[in-house]
Formats: C-alpha cells, structure tokens, sequence
C-alpha cells in the first residue's frame, strides 16, 4: 500500500503550500487481464481492471472474448464523443442491465426521445436561478449533522461516509423530496446502499456478454433491495397523491408533467423510475464528493485553516446564505480539487453505434469506448503532479488553462449531470458549515482504499477524528 507523503510541516500555510500525495491505493494490472481474472477482480473493484498503461496513453484498445473496448483519455476525443458527435454513441445496453431493475427507465437510463424529454421535464427543478432558495435547508441540515457529531466523545473516530450519506439525504429530504417520512428515508437508503454493494457483478457480466439470466453472488441481493426501494417510493407517491397540498418540488413537478406530443401524464412507473434515480444518484455522489474532500481537508490542515478562516471573512457567525456562496473561492477550489482526485463516479462508457476511427485506434461497431475518469484526473500527460491535492489547480484564471474535458465530475457533454448545479451548492455550503463548525484529523492509520460502486467508496468507511468548535451560524 503506497504511503501517504505529508507536506513539508516547515512551510508556512500562508504560502499556499501545495497539500500531500495521495497516490492511488489501488494496483493496476501491468497486463490486459483473461476472462476470469477480469471477472473476479471487477467484481471486487473495478478499478483494479484498469490497466497500468491507461494512466500513461491517450487511448488504449483491448480484444477480449471477440469483445474490443477502447480505454480514452485524450480530451479531444471524450468531447468528440461524448459532445460532438454523442448522437453516434449511445450508453451501452449494460447500464439498462445494471440499473433497470431499479431505476426503470427514468434519466438515467433512458435513451433517445425518452431520454430528452425527461430531461426537459426535469429542467425547470435544477435551474440554478431557484436552486438559491435552498441553501438555508442544506445549512440547517449540515448544522443537524454537527450537533450529531456534538454528542460524540472526545478523541473518537467518526464514521465520515456513513455521516455525509445522512447529511446529504437529510438534504434532498429538505428540499426537492420535502415530506418524506422517517421511515421512507431509512426504507431508501437501506435499499440503495444494499443495490449498490453488488452492482459490480452485473456491470462485469454485461461487459462479458454474460447473458443476463446467469445467476452470480449478488444476484438475489439487487433484486430483493430494488424491489424494496421502488416500494419505498412508490409509498411516497401515494401519500403525496393523498396529501394534495401546493409543494413546488421534484415530486409536484412529475406530478403535473405532460408529454410534449401526446399530452399524457408520466404513469405511476415512470414518476417512480424518475424519483428513484433522483434520490439515490443526488445524494449518493454528494456524500462521497464530501466524503473524499474532509478526509483530504484532514490530511493538509493548512488547507482546511484556509477554508476555515474563508468562511469567517465571508460569512462571520451568522447562518450561512446563498449570497455568501460566490465568494466562497477557496472553498470551492477545495471542492474541485477534491472530485480530481477522487471523483463521485470514476467511470462512464458509451457504445460505438457504428464503426469509428479514434485517434488511429478502430473501433468496431458495437464496441465499447469507456472513459476512466479516476484514471483521466490523474493522467500523467494531463497534469503536473497528478497525485498531490493541490487547490490551486482550480484557481480563478486557470481554468482557461485546460481542455474542458481533461475534467469531468459531473460527465461530459449532452448527457452531464442534470443536478450538478444542486450539488455543487450542496458541497459548498455543507463543506462551509462542518468546516466552520468542528476540525478534522485523520489517525494516521487506515488509509482508505477507493472502490467503484457506480460511486466512489472508501473501502473500510472513512474514520476521522472530528472535534467540535464553538456553535456559529445557528
């Protein structure tokens, strides 16, 4: 396991000295892997499948089983395919596969004129002109979750990812799913972590043209929790429904949505398709976003200083507000910077719809262009130093700097992130707050290890030390 090199301690914080090495905790094959090797180690984590080359090359293509898959890293290739010419590159029929049982054909999944019209109908929820309204609820749930940690004994580790879940549900559950029962969220979030834990399975087995009738270890396990988390929602639809009332949230709005053509309501599956994607991707990539950046924030406390002393400038001892956000600068370089490194979702794919020609690599029609995001924000020929946590990179004036696909947290292209604008707001001004509120320190110990989920996970949950300051912001 690659130890973690600590900054020079000798070095004033005020110089903006860059943060420590977090070289990747995982060991990528130095060869293509055989078919059950693949298997295996996909299974146990994806990221372990990715070969050493694709930190180094533009592209790389790989055969296996008659399969060709093409690694890309060059940006001029990702925005080609994933924005120029997204129309020939549709997502492959594994991300219905792997999701479908839970997510229907929601967002997400959906494809073609289903996929825009959703799309459109969703809109109007995230424009980031109303998204504004929202920053007093994420406060207020970043201030539940520090008086959470109030109760805790000094000196004793906190469970960091298991907090930013309950944090960040706690506020799509203030916000865009406001009403939503005790026993719905924990019903939700039971259902989506235990889908989650073994969608790796799924995911490999279609990229092995594995026919997907095959049983295989977490078969049973995804089945039982989509059904529980879409009876879950379904469960929410129905009170809504008897609830009446004038909420403008996500949920009203597919209430009230009307087909562009035919006019017609979303049916019942559809609202469900919909909500469930919401509220397991809104929340699931948020909490690992700041999951990553307070483990970051405890090991380069100069940096953490800095967000700490931004947020008193700026924002003082009173509740954090939407205008506080913009001036925010330091914050959100950490934010970035963070998702570089450890980014919510580390790999996307898209299928070649029709044979193409990538920078010199072939790819046959039906083959599979994936996109290694973990791999593309740490990519030797993208960036100085890609392994040290440096805020700096994300500088005002820097961003011109760099091609604006060499970073995608949020994806790339037609299909980014509906809800990046809401997450974005919801890091900052939850990361404001327990910076505000409490320090972070890591133990020296447990050095988590990433793992795709679909998300990024540290393997191991993320144990720091969190030591509360006095009470600010209300």
């Amino acid at each position: 396991m690659p130890a973690i090199v600590q900054p020079d301690p000798s070095r004033p914080a005020a110089e903006a000295a860059p943060g420590p090495l977090v070289p990747p905790t995982v060991t990528p094959p130095a060869l293509p892997l055989g078919p059950l090797r693949f298997i295996l180690r996909f299974a146990r984590n994806p990221l372990l499948t990715l070969p050493a080359a694709v930190y180094r090359e533009p592209v790389l293509r790989l055969e296996a089983l008659g399969r060709i898959t093409a690694w890309i890293c060059d940006p001029a290739i990702i925005e080609t395919i994933l924005l120029r010419e997204a129309d020939r590159f549709p997502k492959a029929p594994l991300e219905k596969r792997a999701f479908g049982s839970a997510l229907g054909n929601g967002i997400l999944t959906a494809q073609g004129d289903d996929w825009r019209w959703q799309r459109r109908m969703a809109a109007p929820a995230f424009r980031a002109a109303d998204l504004a309204a929202h920053v007093p609820e994420m406060a207020a749930a970043a201030h539940a979750q520090l008086d959470r940690w109030r109760t805790v004994p000094t000196g004793a580790a906190c469970e960091i990812e298991r907090d930013m879940s309950l944090a960040t549900f706690d506020v799509l559950m203030r916000t865009i799913f406001a009403g939503a029962t005790e026993t719905e969220k924990d019903a939700v979030l039971a259902a989506g972590r235990a889908f989650l834990d073994k969608i790796t399975w799924e995911i490999g087995f279609g990229i092995m043209h594995v026919p997907d009738w095959v049983w295989h270890p977490g078969k049973r396990q995804m089945r039982d929790a989509a059904r529980a988390m879409r009876s879950a929602v379904a469960g929410l639809l129905v009170r809504r429904r008897a609830e009446g009332g004038a909420r403008d949230d996500l949920l009203a709005r597919l209430l009230a949505a009307r087909h562009p053509d035919s006019g017609a309501p979303l049916s019942d599956d559809e609202i469900v398709d919909n909500l469930a994607t919401f509220l397991i991707a809104g929340h699931e990539t948020t909490a690992k976003a700041l999951t990553w950046t307070l483990y970051l924030l405890a090991l380069a406390p100069q940096w953490q200083q800095r967000v700490r002393d931004e947020v008193a400038t700026v924002v003082g001892d009173g509740p954090i507000e939407a205008r506080h956000i913009e001036a925010l600068v330091v914050t959100r370089q950490v934010v970035l910077e963070a998702m570089r490194l450890y980014p919510p979702v580390p790999v996307i794919s898209r299928m070649a719809a029709e044979a193409v020609d990538l920078g010199g690599v072939q790819l046959p029609r039906g083959g599979l262009a994936i996109f290694p995001i973990y791999a593309i924000h740490r990519h030797a020929m993208l960036w100085a130093e890609p392994d040290r946590f440096d805020p700096e990179r994300f500088a005002p004036g820097r961003e011109e700097a760099r091609h604006r696909a060499q970073f995608m947290p949020f994806g790339f292209g037609p299909r980014i992130c509906i809800g990046q604008a809401f997450a974005m707001l919801e890091a900052m001004t939850l990361l404001a707050a327990f910076v505000r509120g409490a320090r972070f320190a890591w133990a020296g110990r447990h050095v988590p290890t990433p793992v795709s989920r679909v998300t990024l996970r540290p393997d191991g949950g993320m144990p720091l030390s969190v030591t509360p300051i006095a009470a600010a912001g209300g």
